[in-house]
């Protein structure tokens, strides 16, 4: 292997983030922030269909759940970390809550779980400001990745991003917790990059949380296996037969991996989500907000029309599920004019299949304006609706709360979290150690972690 293949290059950049991370408290409250978001959406997610059916299966093919390995989030029992972070990964993401960065990833619900896996079994002497760092050098590493496809626009994408850039992610977090040295990382990283992938046709059903939660568990897997001695090729990113191309092709970018930058974490950092859904649709979600505050919930609306960018992927005027509907901008529309509120309940089948719904959603139709940009950071869109007196109203919106630069009030993502705890029926208070997840000694913080699962039917 060249010494200074891009590959090991990318590594060495890398693992050099460690004494930064661990030297700016404000990035390790950052950390903490995401840490506890991060948790809260999964604890709320676990018991979805989806990471249910997942978690069963993977009891299935491990003999059975134990009280040794890795705790599920809001589950009893646990599982080996691998499946572990599987499971664990998929339920971070179902909701679709998570936060989004720029350029679009779900970076958390890919390195997060693979980290609370290891600090309970491979690393646990690891301590808060330790996970924090792993975190996120792993968040680092996808958003080098991210910047190195090219791919800013939703119509450019080919796959779909974080299992495209979530394995080699959580490759690197692993390794930074089992601190392993740049040539094994290298061969971390090269096994994940053969486990990347993720078909865009599969958003709006229950794969697209296995995505992140494959990622997280490919990409723990590829850095415990290079730790025993495992190998892939030495320069696994480069070339004509390599991972850059392979995904992104000529367009690709390879001077992004290893260019100095300020920290993802930071700069732009995260736009954490209020909505569960897509982030495209909280551009929706807001407009329509404010035409219900204008209009009320009984008004008669006989037709509504968002004139946005071209997404067909978020063109959906009959979401077939209340899944489905976390990413039609006709769902979310109807939803939003009809209840003044998106929350957790608005993506069930019963909302989606309840008369008012029916009714209105065949009224709603999307403008697309070739003009306008789908990236989220210089996205904007406009609804116009129609009364039945024939009065008209509009709104637009060029960003939801939170999105970058505009942070929303603290006290949001308490509500958040304190609700996302409730639904698991995880003790009150819990959403309180979630947001200083630095400060915790190895002791500590193995307990938190045990505690974000239900204990066994015989108390265990």
């Amino acid at each position: 292997m060249s010494a200074r293949a891009l590959t090991i290059r990318f590594v060495e950049a890398m693992l050099g983030l460690e004494a930064r991370v661990r030297g700016d408290p404000a990035v390790l409250g950052r950390m903490d922030a995401l840490v506890g978001d991060g948790i809260a959406v999964g604890l709320a997610g676990a018991a979805e269909r989806g990471p249910t059916l997942l978690a069963d299966e993977s009891a299935a093919q491990s003999g059975g759940l134990s009280r040794a390995g890795a705790t599920l989030l809001a589950r009893e029992g646990r599982l080996p970390p691998v499946p572990a972070a599987r499971v664990n990964g998929a339920a971070m993401h179902v909701l679709d809550y998570e936060p989004m960065w720029n350029p679009a990833n779900h970076a958390v619900s890919t390195v997060l779980p693979a980290l609370l896996a290891l600090c309970e079994t491979s690393a646990p002497g690891t301590n808060g400001a330790g996970l924090a760092t792993a975190f996120a050098i792993g968040i680092e590493t996808q958003a080098r990745l991210r910047r190195a496809s090219r791919q800013f626009e939703p119509a450019d994408l080919v796959f779909h991003p974080p299992g495209v850039v979530g394995p080699i992610g959580a490759a690197v977090a692993s390794a930074v917790l089992l601190r392993l040295d740049p040539e094994t990382v290298v061969h971390a990283v090269g096994i994940a990059a053969s486990r990347a992938g993720g078909v865009l046709a599969n958003v709006g059903s229950m794969t697209k949380a296995l995505h992140c939660g494959g990622a997280a568990a490919d990409g723990l897997e590829a850095a415990l296996l290079a730790a025993r001695g495992f190998t892939a090729d030495g320069d696994a990113l480069d070339g004509p037969r390599g991972y850059l191309n392979a995904f992104f092709g000529s367009g690709a970018d390879p001077g992004a991996l290893t260019e100095d930058r300020p920290l993802a974490v930071m700069d732009p950092g995260p736009a954490f989500k209020f909505y569960p859904s897509q982030y495209g649709t909280h551009f929706v979600i807001t407009a329509a907000l404010e035409l219900h505050a204008a209009i009320g919930s009984d008004a008669p609306i006989e037709s509504v029309t968002i004139t946005c960018p071209p997404m067909p992927y978020v063109d959906r005027p009959s979401p077939p599920s209340g899944l489905a509907g976390k990413f039609s901008f006709q769902y979310v529309a109807a939803a939003a004019l009809l209840d003044g509120a998106v929350t957790l309940d608005t993506f069930t089948d019963a909302r989606r299949f309840a008369p008012d719904m029916v009714a209105l959603l065949p009224r709603i139709a999307i403008a697309p304006d070739p003009d306008r940009k789908g990236r989220f950071d210089e996205m904007s869109l406009d609804i116009m609706l129609r009364l039945a007196d024939g009065a008209m109203h509009g709104a637009m919106c060029d960003g939801p709360p939170g999105i970058w630069g505009r942070p929303a009030p603290a006290a949001w993502r308490v509500m958040k979290l304190r609700d996302c705890v409730a639904r698991a029926g995880l003790p009150e208070g819990l959403d309180a150690q979630l947001g200083a997840v630095s400060d915790h000694d190895p002791g500590s913080l193995k307990a938190l972690i045990r505690s974000l699962g239900l204990p066994c039917a015989d108390g265990a």
